[in-house]
């Protein structure tokens, strides 16, 4: 507990800062990173600066809205298809054949200094396939999935290098959000929500029950953003997504009973058919996925992002040249008084 309040405390000074030495930012860009990438922290984090925003906000000498339109590519790193491996390896389950398309739209508010604000809508369609590995078992159990998924985000966005030409529109970011999820298969020109049947026995008397269509996610990611002109950027960005379910692709556990997924009252007739699709049959109680791993997807996408507050023709902070440091200008002046 003390570790998060230390850590809080350092982000609350630097906020509060005007004048940073680059000591200071390499400081805090530490401490930033620190918390990103522990994801215990961050709630905590993110609640904290929402409270200081109001305050902070006041201590810079401009703040600046933008919106933004997005379309990218999806890809969904879970129990199928992907690498050699049964279950989710994150980025090493990567596989083109499984993009699709992401789109979505964002509003943020940009402060002087390195640090934004924003909320993130996004909407895409997962797939996974075991028909794009090369692995017997996958092969084997020859299941699919395609998983339509809602997204939206409360993000806090830093730029490390603020006041170095050149990098000062490069960013990173993380945050929280919430995300609704429905898994489907095709059957007979049929899709159905797997959910729904209960393939790993859900509904059955010694089952889970259905788990959750929705879930917290935390994104987090690094982009860059080119100047088109004053008020208009075209930005790269690579975003990342930790999600707390193994059900994305409505794979985890067990194959469960078919003679009781049969005759169960509370389980419909197809999930017979979409829990087991191996050429052979699955024997009950082996392993369908893996429950140890957690599903998880990425998102890498192309933005239009345009300036809707500050002066006009002024743009955002990090759409101008970085700002002259102090000792700069009084150089300047010591050469004018010669």
């Amino acid at each position: 507990m003390y570790l998060v309040i230390n850590q809080i405390y350092v982000i609350h000074l630097g906020f509060r800062a005007q004048g940073l030495r680059l000591f200071d930012q390499i400081r805090l860009f530490h401490y930033i990173a620190v918390i990103i990438f522990d994801m215990h922290h961050i709630i905590c984090t993110i609640l904290f600066l929402l409270c200081t925003l109001g305050t902070t906000a006041q201590t810079y000498k401009s703040v600046n809205w933008s919106g933004n339109i997005y379309l990218g590519a999806s890809n969904m790193m879970g129990d199928l298809g992907g690498s050699r491996f049964i279950g989710s390896r994150g980025i090493f389950d990567y596989n083109f054949r499984a993009n699709r398309l992401a789109g979505g739209l964002g509003l943020n508010l940009h402060t002087s200094g390195s640090f934004s604000f924003g909320l993130n809508f996004l909407a895409t369609r997962l797939y996974g396939d075991d028909a794009f590995s090369k692995l017997a078992f996958q092969s084997q159990r020859n299941l699919s999935v395609r998983t339509d998924l809602l997204e939206a985000d409360l993000l806090i966005e830093y730029r490390p290098f603020s006041r170095s030409k050149g990098f000062n529109r490069f960013y990173i970011y993380s945050g929280v959000g919430g995300m609704y999820y429905q898994p489907k298969a095709k059957l007979n020109d049929e899709w159905y929500k797997l959910r729904e049947l209960g393939t790993e026995g859900q509904y059955l008397a010694n089952g889970n029950g259905p788990y959750s269509e929705l879930d917290v996610v935390i994104p987090y990611g690094l982009g860059y953003k080119f100047r088109l002109t004053k008020s208009t950027s075209l930005v790269l960005d690579l975003g990342f997504r930790k999600t707390f379910t193994d059900y994305l692709d409505d794979v985890s556990t067990v194959y469960a009973d078919p003679t009781e997924l049969l005759l169960s009252s509370n389980t419909p007739p197809p999930a017979v058919e979409l829990a087991d699709r191996s050429v052979n049959g699955m024997t009950t109680g082996t392993m369908r996925g893996n429950p140890d791993k957690n599903d998880s997807y990425h998102i890498f996408s192309i933005k239009f992002e345009y300036i809707i507050g500050g002066k006009s023709g002024d743009g955002c902070y990090y759409n101008r040249n970085p700002p002259k440091t102090r000792s700069t200008r009084i150089n300047q002046r010591k050469m004018f008084t010669k």
